[in-house]
């Protein structure tokens, strides 16, 4: 298998490449792996072809202190990489003839990134950390967070190891504006197809003015309270028309909303998140989103905010 890339003779356009399947990214560990099985099932789920992509990481060729490296070479055992994954697959369950493996020049979050343009879902797996390892979550991830152009699926092994999708709930962060709506319709549709609940969270902190005694921070409490019940009511009622077979659930809760998350991890089979900004290559996403991404015991669909 030769390895892949965007070159000017245009032999492999990334259209072709991914046309709509739901690409996974492996790199030959167990984390990767268990990406595979979670890819597998949401390419059955939904119909989908699954790639199984491996990238081999082009700036290595010429390495530091002058070492090179034989492009063939690394060609051949990132195809051995990509191939075993997708022998892998197959064993798992899915058709042969709907899984395709192929490997891919430049640097894996850069890699998976552009192959988001074209595809349904792109699932990665986080690689195995504890304490405080946690805190720092891979490149790759964090990349593709902050520009992934479809929905993007983390899987961990460290924080979830088990098998997932028997909770029967599908969680979603929100506030109470229209930035939450692409989130919403995600959790929604994956609840429905599920025969899942969706579990609703709005969680708010209360600024404490200098000057303010406890009554006053209290009745801000309550007045933000009102607010965010109301908001976010307002904004499921039109999902919840929709999806009328779809049982719901909302809480509003005054904590911070990375405490509240990562609570609820515990009790759902997929937490959706909505990603802001202009999904840039290179910038990160926010800091809520990346300390959810690092402690997060459930899988994490992270579902990006279309400007308009």
């Amino acid at each position: 298998m030769n390895a892949k890339d965007d070159g000017p003779d245009g032999r492999y356009p990334d259209d072709q490449v991914v046309a709509g399947a739901v690409v996974v990214g492996v790199d030959g560990s167990e984390d990767s792996l268990r990406a595979v099985r979670y890819a597998l099932r949401e390419a059955n789920n939904w119909d989908k072809d699954l790639l199984i992509a491996h990238a081999i990481d082009d700036s290595i060729l010429a390495g530091a202190w002058g070492v090179t490296y034989d492009p063939t070479m690394l060609a051949d055992a990132g195809a051995e990489v990509a191939d075993q994954s997708r022998v892998y697959a197959i064993e798992q369950g899915i058709a042969p003839e709907r899984v395709r493996s192929e490997v891919f020049l430049g640097n894996s979050a850069a890699v998976l990134c552009r192959l988001s343009d074209h595809a349904h879902t792109v699932v990665v797996g986080r690689r195995a950390k504890s304490g405080l390892e946690r805190l720092f979550v891979g490149s790759t991830s964090v990349s593709l967070a902050g520009s992934g152009q479809c929905p993007v699926i983390m899987v961990s092994a460290a924080t979830n190891p088990e098998r997932t999708g028997g909770k029967g709930v599908i969680g979603v962060g929100i506030d109470n504006t229209d930035r939450s709506k692409e989130a919403l319709r995600y959790a929604f549709v994956e609840a429905t197809r599920r025969g899942a609940r969706v579990l609703a969270v709005h969680a708010f902190e209360v600024n404490r003015p200098f000057f303010a005694d406890d009554a006053q921070v209290e009745r801000r409490a309550a007045e933000q309270s009102v607010a965010a019940e109301e908001g976010t009511r307002a904004l499921l009622a039109p999902f919840e028309a929709e999806f009328p077979g779809t049982e719901t659930e909302l809480r509003v809760v005054r904590s911070h909303p990375v405490d509240e998350l990562l609570a609820r991890t515990r009790e759902v089979d997929l937490l959706v998140l909505g990603v802001q900004g202009l999904g840039v290559p290179g910038v990160s996403p926010g800091g809520t989103i990346r300390a959810v991404m690092a402690h997060a015991e459930a899988p994490l669909a992270l579902v990006r905010h279309a400007r308009r």
